[in-house]
């Protein structure tokens, strides 16, 4: 070997130390740049036969490591998930105010039970009567403007799904042309790897919106796989869809079929013509748009459902009389009539029989409908779990009902009940004794919901439900519900606005001295200390477990139950943020620019130069010597 192959050698060393010299200076230039990734330049020696000829680059590659990076694109949906929860959650907590502040629900609604105890005191003061109205208008207009910032929530949330919808399907086409360009210039090496970092980036940027696990293939591509499993990005380009909506009201519900639905969806198409509903297939259960689909369609309607359970219970508990069975005999059955005329659609009949053997007893229900498209009810129409709940399709007349029922109690319920109508809208309920005695009816009941103000008892329609046009609330089941959004209807019954005194006269004939408290009384009664089994579709208590108490009891756990899942969200949150915070750590300290490390390398770089450098030099000058010798 001589002077000109060590020329040629020290060529190459100039060659490599000014490749890796770029690459240093790229890394210091992009220190701070998010989605940057270190580049680490490589080297080898050109080797022939047994003897080397110099050094070469070889390809530069990146400083990433893909465990990690799968971690923290899992836990950053995560992170992201629980931030959106903590955001939604912390307000909803502020609408419902905490637990005993001025504003808080509870609150409120002790100040309106307050009202009735000062009126028990005194009947006959127009200020007493008047400060009852004025607490119950603005407990109805507290439970209204709870509703509609609900429903606005609700619909922010929808905004942000189709604002999502977008910025993914920006994303995803972004990445289709990376992954195009990835294929055409790796040719066999090496991908390039400032287009990996622009590859990452892309998905990145999905993560945060559902949890993601991406493939890579050899030319450095990629495709998307939800966490579940299910092809997000594969090859072929797709798109999401979504079916934005606007208006939401709280009848506005998830459905699986797009045409009852109330609120949008998401579908991925494909370039092929294929299609699913990710809301419905529960691929979308994570990320923000995970989060944003359960506040929407479960975590706000359950919110909504509270205030409308409080609403129900308020409305019933003063309007509704109890109707007692009255005893008959025939022959030698024994048994109840029910007078259904004041029942309205809503009302219940209660039935208690026991059948021997064994001697059980079996509670029933039976729930007036004057639709017959509800029917057949399912059993948790009622808060009672241990009851068995029938519909009755009185749209038909009473004996059509006495008939339904009768084969219900039967054939449904093996029961030995015979129902008939005697006379007039009266329900006969007889059982079967005489005949093997296996049936007998221990007590029959109904409720139904008053309409008149004066001259029915001493309970009271204070609330009406305001819809279209003010109406008696009976918690219809017909034509999707009559609760569902009662909340955000609730008014105070005019006629009781107009005249106070209503509060206290509850007959006209005699008149109700204006000092009588009977009404005043029965009504806080009703308020705090009767009992309600509150339905569990709420999300307070569950279905075999409902909650059981007054109204007062049930609001402040509404109340405490906003502010306890805030908390529980700013914990959760808490906690993702610290494993989030030290997974980009560990992150970035393998994957970022340490600029500490890139000038020692860049002084490396200088002496591997200068000494390359000389060896030319003295190449030359050796060369001038053997020249001037010849």
């Amino acid at each position: 070997m001589g002077l000109t192959s060590a020329l040629n050698i020290a060529e190459t060393g100039l060659r490599v130390t000014q490749s890796s010299l770029d690459t240093v200076a790229r890394n210091i230039a992009n220190a701070d740049t998010p989605g940057y990734t270190k580049k680490i330049f490589g080297q080898e020696n050109i080797v022939a036969g047994s003897v080397s000829f110099g050094a070469r680059t070889t390809d530069i590659t990146r400083a990433v490591d893909e465990f990690l990076q799968t971690r923290l694109r899992i836990e950053s949906a995560a992170l992201s998930n629980a931030e959106i929860r903590k955001d939604f959650l912390a307000r909803l907590d502020q609408l419902f105010g905490a637990p005993g502040g001025a504003t808080a629900l509870d609150t409120i609604y002790s100040e309106f039970t307050q009202s009735f105890q000062e009126l028990t005191a005194l009947p006959e003061q127009f200020s007493a009567r008047q400060t009852v109205i004025s607490s119950a208008e603005t407990l109805a207009q507290q439970l209204r403007q709870l509703s509609t910032e609900i429903q606005a929530m609700r619909q922010q949330a929808e905004d942000s799904l189709a604002q999502a919808v977008t910025d993914i399907n920006e994303a995803l086409d972004q990445l289709a042309s990376v992954n195009q360009a990835l294929a055409s210039q790796s040719s066999g090496g090496a991908p390039p790897a400032d287009l990996l970092d622009e590859r990452d980036k892309l998905v990145d940027q999905i993560a945060q919106f559902i949890e993601i696990r991406a493939v890579e293939s050899g030319d450095g591509s990629v495709s998307l796989y939800t966490g579940s499993g299910n092809a997000l990005f594969e090859g072929l380009p797709v798109q999401l869809v979504f079916d934005h909506r606007g208006g939401i009201s709280a009848q506005s519900l998830y459905d699986p079929d797009e045409t009852i639905s109330g609120v949008g969806t998401v579908k991925l198409m494909s370039g092929n013509g294929f299609e699913i509903d990710l809301i419905q297939s529960g691929i979308l259960n994570s990320g923000r748009m995970g989060a944003l689909i359960d506040l929407r369609d479960n975590i706000l309607v359950d919110a909504q459902a509270q205030l409308d359970e409080m609403a129900h219970g308020l409305s019933m508990a003063l309007s509704s009389k109890a109707i007692a069975g009255t005893p008959v005999t025939s022959g030698t059955q024994l048994g109840f009539d029910i007078d259904t005329t004041d029942l309205l659609s809503g009302n219940t009949i209660s039935l208690s029989y026991t059948t021997t053997p064994p001697g059980s007893t079996q509670n029933v229900t039976i729930v007036r409908v004057d639709d017959p498209s509800t029917l057949p009810l399912p059993n948790d129409a009622t808060a009672d779990p241990n009851d068995i709940v029938i519909g009755a399709d009185f749209s038909a007349g009473i004996a059509a009902v006495a008939a339904g029922l009768d084969t219900a109690l039967d054939g449904v319920l093996g029961a030995g009940v015979t129902v008939s109508v005697p006379a007039g809208n009266t329900l006969r309920f007889l059982d079967d004794t005489g005949v093997g005695d296996t049936t007998v009816i221990n007590a029959t009941s109904a409720t139904a919901t008053a309409t008149a103000v004066q001259d029915d008892g001493t309970q009271l329609p204070l609330f009406l439900d305001g819809g279209n046009s003010p109406t008696v609330y009976s918690a219809s089941l017909d034509a999707g519900g009559q609760k569902t959004g009662f909340a955000a209807r609730i008014v105070v019954n005019q006629q009781i606005v107009q005249d106070n005194e209503l509060l206290v006269r509850y007959a006209t004939s005699p008149q109700t001295p204006l000092g009588d408290t009977a009404r005043p009384f029965d009504l806080l009664d009703r308020l705090t200390e009767q009992a309600f089994t509150f339905s569990a579709s709420s999300g307070i208590g569950t279905i075999t477990n409902p909650f059981t108490g007054d109204i007062g009891s049930f609001v402040e756990r509404l109340v405490s139950f906003q502010t306890g899942r805030a908390d529980d969200a700013k914990r959760e949150f808490a906690g993702h943020d610290v494993v989030v915070t030290a997974l980009r750590e560990r992150f970035n300290d393998k994957t970022g620019v340490d600029i500490n490390a890139e000038l020692s390398a860049l002084i490396e770089l200088q002496n591997t130069f200068a000494a390359n450098a000389r060896v030319i030099q003295v190449v030359d000058e050796m060369m001038d010597v053997l020249f001037s010798v010849l």
